[in-house]
């Protein structure tokens, strides 16, 4: 539990400072003698809460865990709209209610209140239908509430006994339970204990969660023609291809492919659109495939065009799939009329795109790692104006944005520890600069329990650790970079995602090697979030935030730069708009790691099955071979990025 009027003094562990850390001449002098380190494998004794316990009836799901959503392998990389947010629709049930009616049972109502600023200013935000006479009762009427991630929803449910016109009061109250709206998704189902603040505890509430997203199935084509009819006088053809779906006797235009000049043996690019765009959904509606010339001066021409559908269109990764385009007016003027060349499918490929919150409820876990800036130019800690002071409720610019944000993410934690580090410190006894170093003084075991027993760990280590410098991250990012890679899967099974949370008073002094580490860093489940703390000149450190730059030499972007005093003297809740600021991007940079990991799964999955590399075709036999040097260039092009990332 939070402590009361600040920290008690530690038992134990280092004796305190008499007088204080002598004063900053020219930067931070070295303690003399100082006080001996921890045994190895132990820690400081830092006073650490019990992380908070699971619900009662919490297990993973052994049939999503460790998967993301059910079938997403095959993720192609396509941007994901709207991932941050969604409609998360909330059920309940009952057990053992308290029975407040004489002659017969209660009748039970649920009321479900919802505050986005803290838990003392709740508005009801809808209820339940009335199921008579039971103690035990499920109720048919969910309640939806919006979801947005970087956003702390406070719920409270109200139980009342509601024998006549719906209105509670303190007689027809049956117990209150109190929970966020993050527990609710990431666990799928909460059993809470129901509270009366007269009669005390009795019965349970079970909550359960689900959501609507805009889940997309993506489709990606690629067509090629050949041998198609020559209808330029003075060159060959121009071709272009639009495809239409036919629904309620029409032929609605779904897409248009580029030009291809001067060629009667065309490869078009790759055509991607949703499985709704192009068929409703439906594998048999008929699809109208038109092959034209293209012709700047007039209106194109005709070639040819021919009918399939998408279930014949999915038949691309056992067989080769082709069709005769048939010109109408041609085949009616001439006897052996063939066609006017043929139309050839390269690829097929269905991938779906999942939401944020798709994977969340697939048992996705977010982990956050933090690191504290114990460089000289913070300040000494005793020193009113030191960003490292801590004021009479134990509270400065650090733990504030820390706190903001442990907030939100430990909701999606399952253990709810934390990997807490520092760096550009002087560690005892011998005052050695470390730009990693474990707060609690443990290399072995760094985590921390929950919020509290972070700032626990950081108060201590502020007793015992000299400030120096420089402001050295990049040996933090590689070590969380390490960790991210190390617990992509979770203990239970699950997937797993790290935030490594980076604060600061100054701009990086080893500016290229960060941005080296964060460039490998983005092929890692990780996101950063740097804050900058103080009133330095943050200017250079925008570079590094994806949003302001190009990311062109980037795979992805997973850094967020947020200056603390931008919110300090213009919002009257600072804390709550640096998370949301600090978070806001992390929902797209989640879905955008695994659809980019997913991608390699599909990317030659099609027209090089056993089927057509054993064809004595040799079209398909030329098609094979063209994969396969695709293929290699694809295999050299990675090799390079990967030495360019080492070298």
């Amino acid at each position: 539990p939070p402590q009361q009027g600040g920290y008690p003094p530690q038992q134990g562990g280092y004796p305190p400072q008499q007088g204080g850390y002598p004063p900053q001449q020219g930067g931070y002098v070295p303690q003399q003698g100082g006080f001996s380190a921890p045994p190895s494998g132990q820690s400081w004794n830092v006073a650490q809460p019990q992380p908070a316990p699971l619900p009662v009836n919490y297990t993973p799901n052994p049939e999503l865990s460790g998967h993301g959503p059910a079938g997403a392998g095959g993720i192609k990389a396509v941007q994901a709209k709207g991932s941050k947010a969604g409609t998360v629709i909330l059920n309940f049930s009952c057990r053992g209610l308290r029975d407040r009616d004489v002659l017969s049972k209660s009748d039970p109502q649920i009321i479900l209140y919802t505050s986005v600023k803290d838990r003392a200013n709740y508005t009801v935000k809808g209820r339940t239908e009335r199921v008579k006479n039971n103690l035990n009762p499920v109720f048919g009427t969910g309640i939806e509430i919006p979801y947005v991630f970087e956003k702390q929803t406070f719920c409270k449910v109200r139980v009342i006994d509601d024998d006549s016109d719906g209105l509670s009061n303190d007689a027809d109250n049956l117990g209150e339970a109190e929970f966020t709206l993050g527990q609710a998704v990431s666990k799928k189902t909460l059993e809470l204990e129901l509270v009366h603040r007269r009669w005390g505890p009795k019965g349970t509430v079970l909550v359960n969660a689900s959501h609507t997203t805009s889940t997309k199935e993506i489709i990606t084509l690629q067509f090629e023609g050949a041998h198609l009819d020559k209808k330029d006088t003075f060159g060959k053809s121009d071709p272009f291809l639009e495809i239409f779906k036919c629904t309620g006797g029409q032929a609605a235009l779904v897409k248009r492919s580029e030009v291809c000049y001067n060629t009667l043996n065309p490869r078009w690019r790759p055509i991607e659109i949703t499985s709704s765009q192009l068929c409703n959904g439906d594998e048999n509606m008929k699809l109208l495939i038109k092959v034209y010339d293209y012709d700047e001066a007039s209106s194109p021409d005709i070639i040819g065009s021919c009918y399939t559908t998408m279930k014949e269109l999915k038949k691309v990764k056992k067989e080769l799939v082709e069709w005769d385009l048939i010109n109408e007016k041609k085949q009616a003027k001439k006897k052996n009329y063939k066609n006017s060349g043929k139309l050839k499918l390269l690829q097929c490929v269905s991938v779906k795109s999942y939401s944020f919150l798709d994977y969340i409820a697939s048992g996705l876990q977010l982990n956050c790692m933090v690191a504290f800036d114990f460089t000289a130019s913070n300040g000494h800690p005793n020193d009113p104006a030191s960003l490292h002071h801590l004021n009479n409720q134990g509270v400065n610019q650090y733990t504030m944005a820390w706190t903001s944000i442990g907030q939100v993410i430990q909701d999606y934690d399952w253990d709810k520890l934390f990997p807490s580090y520092g760096f550009g410190g002087a560690l005892p006894p011998n005052n050695q600069v470390s730009f990693e170093f474990a707060l609690n003084a443990n290399a072995q075991n760094p985590n921390c329990a929950g919020i509290e027993g972070v700032v626990s760990a950081y108060q201590m280590a502020l007793q015992n650790v000299a400030l120096s410098g420089p402001t050295n991250c990049a040996p933090i990012i590689r070590t969380a970079t390490r960790y991210a890679n190390s617990n992509a899967t979770t203990p239970n099974g699950g997937l797993g995602y790290l935030i490594l949370l980076i604060l600061t008073d100054g701009q990086f002094t080893d500016m290229n090697q960060c941005v080296s580490a964060i460039k490998q860093a983005t092929s890692s489940p990780m996101s950063i979030i740097i804050v900058g703390v103080g009133n330095a000149d943050f200017s250079n450190m925008e570079y590094l935030d994806g949003d302001r730059t190009s990311q062109a030499h980037r795979e992805r972007d997973i850094v967020q730069f947020v200056p603390f005093n931008k919110y300090a003297h213009r919002h009257k809740d600072p804390a709550t708009k640096l998370a949301e600021d600090m978070l806001k991007n992390l929902p797209d940079q989640v879905v955008s790691y695994f659809i980019s990991k997913q991608m390699e799964d599909v990317v030659f999955e099609v027209c090089t099955n056993e089927i057509q590399k054993e064809s004595k075709d040799p079209i398909v036999q030329q098609q094979v071979k063209r994969l396969n040097v695709q293929q290699e260039i694809h295999r050299l092009e990675s090799s390079l990025r990967a030495f360019n990332d080492e070298f």
